[in-house]
C-alpha cells in the first residue's frame, strides 16, 4: 500500500528587539547570568501589566508582508491558559483568532508553492534544566527567567508540504528571510529558531486537500499526525521527517492506530521518542487578553514598514540566473547570505567597467564559489578583481593566482606589489622561454616542416620538447604560443 506524506510546518523566531515583549528587559539573555533581566512583568508578579513592544509588532508584520501575507489592521492578544512551568504567571500572551498575518505564501527554489495559515506573535517562555542531586538521587529542575518573555513569532504553514526536502528548503527560506531583513539571527543552536513538523501518513486516492484542509474521501478515516520537538538544525527537520514517516508506515502495516501524540528528536540516536499526547486547540483554553486593547495598524504604518523590505534569497535567485546566466546551484550558494550576495554584487561592480555584464558575472560566480569560499579569509573586493582582470588578461592563470592571493592573506602582503614582482620575473622567464623555444625549432627541422606543411598537431611535439628540455618549470601554454609566433 502506498501513502501520501502530509507536513504542517510550525516555526517559531525570536525578533531582534532590545527590550522583551510586554517589559522593559534587555532580550541579550545568551550566556547571562541567570535571573538577572528579569523584572515584575516577566516574572508574573501580581498587578504587573504589560505593555505590547511596538518594534516586535512591526518586525512580526515585516514577516508577513515578505512572505506575502494579508496583514490584519486590528491586531488583539489573547491568554493562552496552559499549564507552563516555565511561564511564572501560568498562561502565555499570544494570538488565536485574529493573528497580525494571515493567508501568505512562498516559493520554494524547486518552484514548489508552500502555503502559510499565519504567523503570530506571542511571547517565550523561560528556560528549564534539568538535574539530579548526587547524594539523594533526587530530580529536580531550574529555571531561568531571562528567555521568559523574549518576543516570539510563530509561522504556520497549511498541510500542503508533500516531502521531508520541501519542509527542509521551507525552514531554510524563512532563515534566510530572517537575516537578510534582520528580523532575527535565527541560530538554532541559541534557541533563536525551532521548527517543529506535524506530520502524517494517508493512503494514496483517500484523501484530498481543500481550503487549507485535509478531508477524507469516501468513509476513509484519516490517519492521526504527530508532532515532533528538540529539533536543533534544519538538517535535523528533513532528518526527523524522514524517520518519522517511516515510523508511521511500519505502525500502520502492522495493524496499529496512530495515536496523536507530540514526540521529541533524539539527535545521537537519529530517533524520535514519546513525550506526551498531543493537545487540540481546546485544551489550551484561550481567552481574550484583558490588560491590552486592541491595536490599529494604519495603512501609512505598513507602507513604512514596507519600505524595510529589500531583494530577498528566492528573488536573487531568479535575477541572477536569468540575467546573468550563471548556474542555479551557484546562483543558490551566493544568495544563501546577505553578505555572500552584498560581496558578490560589489565584485561584479569593479569588473563591469573591462567586461560584459554576463562575462563580469561569471567570472564573479567562479571565483567566489572555486576560490575565496575555499580560501575561508575574507579577501578584499578590489584585489580579486585585480586578478580577475590579470587572469582574463592571459598575464597570471588561474593557479596562479590563487597562490598569490593565499600568500599575500597569510603573510600581509600587498597584492599590486606581489603582481608586479610576478608579472617582472615572468617576463625575464618569457624572455628565456623564447631563447629555449627556439633551440627547439631549430633542432626539430621535420617536425617544424610538418606543422609548416598543415600538420598541427604537431605543435604538440615540440611542446613536450620545451617541457623536456626546462625539466617541466615551463608554462606549457606560454610555450605553446610562443611556437606559434615564431613558426608563422
Amino acid at each position: 500500500m502506498e501513502y501520501d506524506i502530509i507536513v504542517g510546518l510550525e516555526i517559531h523566531v525570536q525578533t531582534k528587539t532590545e527590550s522583551k515583549m510586554f517589559c522593559s528587559c534587555p532580550t541579550g539573555y545568551f550566556q547571562k547570568d541567570p535571573n538577572t533581566h528579569v523584572c515584575p512583568v516577566c516574572l508574573g508578579l501580581p498587578g504587573a501589566l504589560p505593555v505590547p513592544n511596538r518594534r516586535a509588532i512591526e518586525l512580526c508584520i515585516l514577516m508577513g508582508l515578505a512572505t506575502n501575507c494579508k496583514i490584519n489592521e486590528n491586531i488583539y492578544f489573547d491568554r493562552k491558559h496552559y499549564f507552563y512551568p516555565d511561564l511564572p504567571k501560568g498562561y502565555q500572551i499570544s494570538q488565536y483568532k485574529d493573528p497580525i498575518c494571515s493567508n501568505g505564501k512562498v516559493t520554494l527554489p524547486s518552484g514548489v508553492e508552500i502555503e502559510i495559515e499565519r504567523i503570530h506573535q506571542e511571547e517565550d517562555v523561560a528556560k528549564s534544566t534539568h538535574h539530579k542531586e548526587v547524594s539523594t538521587n533526587k530530580d529536580y529542575s531550574l529555571i531561568d527567567y531571562n528567555k521568559s518573555g523574549i518576543p516570539l513569532i510563530e509561522i504556520v504553514t497549511k498541510p500542503c508540504i508533500r516531502s521531508a526536502k520541501d519542509a527542509k528548503d521551507f525552514a531554510t527560506q524563512i532563515r534566510q528571510i530572517c537575516r537578510y531583513l534582520n528580523i532575527s539571527d535565527a541560530d538554532m543552536e541559541k534557541g533563536q529558531m525551532r521548527c517543529e513538523p506535524n506530520i502524517s501518513i494517508q493512503e494514496k486516492g483517500k484523501w484530498k486537500y481543500e481550503d487549507g484542509k485535509i478531508l477524507p474521501v469516501g468513509d476513509y478515516k484519516l490517519n492521526n499526525k504527530v508532532e515532533v520537538k528538540n529539533i536543533g538544525s534544519i538538517t535535523a527537520v528533513e532528518k526527523s521527517i524522514e524517520y518519522e514517516v517511516k515510523r508511521l508506515t511500519e505502525e500502520i502495516t502492522n495493524g496499529k492506530e496512530i495515536i496523536q501524540q507530540t514526540r521529541g528528536w533524539n539527535a545521537d540516536k537519529g530517533i524520535t521518542e514519546f513525550q506526551r499526547s498531543k493537545e487540540t486547540a481546546d485544551d489550551y483554553r484561550y481567552m481574550p487578553e484583558p490588560d491590552i486593547p486592541v491595536i490599529e495598524v494604519s495603512k501609512k504604518d505598513i507602507e513604512r514598514i514596507s519600505n524595510e523590505l529589500v531583494e530577498l534569497p528566492h528573488e536573487k535567485i531568479t535575477r541572477y540566473t536569468k540575467d546573468y546566466d550563471i548556474s542555479t546551484y551557484a546562483a543558490e550558494v551566493i544568495s544563501s547570505t546577505k553578505e555572500n550576495a552584498s560581496y558578490f554584487e560589489s565584485l561584479l561592480a569593479e569588473l563591469k567597467p573591462s567586461l560584459d555584464e554576463k562575462t563580469a558575472a561569471k567570472e564573479a560566480a567562479n571565483w567566489l564559489m572555486g576560490t575565496v569560499y575555499s580560501i575561508g579569509k575574507d579577501v578584499d573586493i578590489k584585489d580579486l578583481a585585480l586578478l580577475i582582470k590579470k587572469f582574463r588578461d592571459g598575464i597570471i592563470t588561474k593557479g596562479v593566482a590563487e597562490e598569490l592571493l593565499k600568500n599575500c592573506l597569510e603573510n600581509n602582503k600587498d597584492i599590486s606589489d606581489e603582481l608586479e614582482k610576478f608579472e617582472s620575473s615572468s617576463k625575464e622567464n618569457s624572455e628565456k622561454l623564447e631563447d629555449i623555444v627556439k633551440d627547439i625549432i631549430a633542432k626539430n627541422p621535420k617536425a617544424v616542416a610538418d606543422y609548416k606543411g598543415g600538420k598541427e598537431s604537431t605543435i604538440g611535439y615540440l611542446v613536450g620538447q620545451v617541457m623536456q628540455s626546462t625539466k617541466g618549470s615551463a608554462n606549457p601554454n606560454e610555450a605553446k604560443n610562443i611556437l606559434v609566433k615564431l613558426l608563422k
